[in-house]
């Protein structure tokens, strides 16, 4: 057979064997795919996956609780306190301290007693009552606590009468106990009247002198802060207790 007429032959025989070639790439690119993909998987549409909660975790786990409210910081009033050293200690002022608890006179306190502290001051300005005599100051002597036992308190004299810078009256108490003589008052005849703030007087005779000039008051020295002298001779001077009874009368010689 002639070269011309095999020519046909050869290229239909060609043409099959590019296509089986063909036929054979894409089946075994199909079969790849087929094996990467899990034929027991069930497709789950889009639309049913629920969705995380985009919450942050700080958020969900570091809430701040909520703060309980204590109430305001009560002091009980202790052998030895007084206004002054409260104020320092608690730094608070003293008008603030004196307004929270309705307080008139910074030298009355009582053992016992409850003070409301008001730690970083006051929401709103108070006024403090204010008596129309001389400006009160606090009293350097701390709050003692009293001991029974028989208390004999008198007047025993005066001294430097007619002299503002001399005048005073000496109180003593010759009885075995001590007494506060918080609320006690010493008077005269013409209306003047002294009283009495946180003080204590021992007992065995211990003294104490009123002062009629101003001055600091000190455990043994009380000041009436007045501007003239008050005693004359012949005069009566009255001690009263705190419930108004007269305690000791001295006329002066």
């Amino acid at each position: 057979m002639s070269f011309r007429r095999m020519l046909p032959f050869l290229l239909l025989n060609v043409l099959v064997s590019a296509m089986t070639m063909l036929a054979i790439l894409y089946w075994w690119d199909n079969r790849g795919q087929t094996t990467a993909a899990d034929p027991g998987a069930t497709a789950v549409p889009p639309s049913s996956i629920p969705l995380a909660t985009n919450i942050p975790v700080e958020a969900a786990t570091n809430t701040p609780e909520p703060e309980e409210d204590e109430g305001p910081v009560i002091h009980v009033v202790k052998a030895g306190d007084t206004l002054g050293n409260l104020s320092t200690f608690y730094d608070v002022s003293l008008e603030d301290l004196m307004a929270a608890n309705n307080l008139t006179d910074p030298n009355i306190l009582s053992v016992g007693q409850e003070l409301i502290i008001p730690i970083g001051g006051l929401a709103t300005a108070t006024p403090i009552p204010t008596e129309p005599a001389a400006d009160i100051l606090p009293s350097p002597i701390p709050t003692e606590e009293l001991v029974s036992g028989e208390v004999n308190v008198v007047i025993t004299t005066v001294t430097g009468v007619g002299s503002l810078t001399e005048e005073a009256v000496q109180i003593a108490n010759f009885g075995s106990g001590q007494i506060a003589l918080q609320g006690w008052e010493l008077a005269d005849e013409n209306g003047h009247v002294f009283k009495f703030g946180q003080v204590t007087l021992f007992g065995d005779g211990a003294a104490i002198q009123v002062h009629t000039e101003a001055g600091q008051n000190g455990p043994a020295d009380q000041y009436w802060g007045l501007e003239t002298a008050v005693w004359e001779s012949g005069e009566h001077a009255l001690l009263r207790g705190a419930d108004g009874n007269t305690q000791s009368t001295f006329i002066i010689p």
